[in-house]
């Protein structure tokens, strides 16, 4: 009976609607165009104000594989270990270092990057990723980039260096 009830209710509040909104009188709507009277005038050219993060700077990049030859092997583990240093006069909040291949090269995991919270000035911060090779990775060249972004990910500095894969 419950049910049979809220049915009835509930058929009876959509039908008021629906009737509602069939009977109700059509509103006029009006459009509108809009057109340029004079030509355009060009802007000058508009560059982005600085930003406390143009005096971030990466510097002792350091990759450490385990095998210490300096070349990703099929299934091994290594470290990128850099510095974040802060070379202007204000604290800088939420920095984000970031490790990338940037070759497209196919199984390469980087660990994911890690939110600075501050870098006080003329201090830093030293950082590190993990980075591993799956099973079967290619014997070519991977290019690592490293860089420093704001929390919206837009990079100030970054360094690139390239390594040699082996299956």
């Amino acid at each position: 009976y419950r049910g049979s009830a809220i049915g009835t209710i509930i058929g009876t509040i959509a039908g008021a609607a629906i009737g509602n909104a069939v009977s109700a009188p059509k509103q006029e709507t009006y459009g509108y165009r809009i057109e340029r009277t004079e030509p355009y005038k060009p802007q000058h050219e508009t560059y982005p104000a600085p930003s406390v993060f143009d005096n971030l700077r990466i510097r002792n990049i350091r990759f450490i594989d385990d095998s210490r030859d300096h070349v990703i092997s099929s299934g091994e583990k290594s470290k990128v270990i850099f510095e974040i240093m802060n070379e202007g006069e204000q604290t800088i909040y939420n920095v984000v270092p970031m490790v990338t291949e940037t070759t497209g090269m196919k199984r390469i995991y980087i660990s994911p990057p890690v939110m600075v919270e501050q870098i006080a000035p003329h201090n830093g911060v030293k950082y590190t990723a993990t980075i591993s090779a799956g099973e079967r990775i290619k014997t070519r060249n991977v290019t690592i980039r490293v860089a420093v972004a704001d929390g919206n990910g837009q990079q100030y500095d970054w360094q690139e260096f390239s390594l040699p894969t082996e299956r």
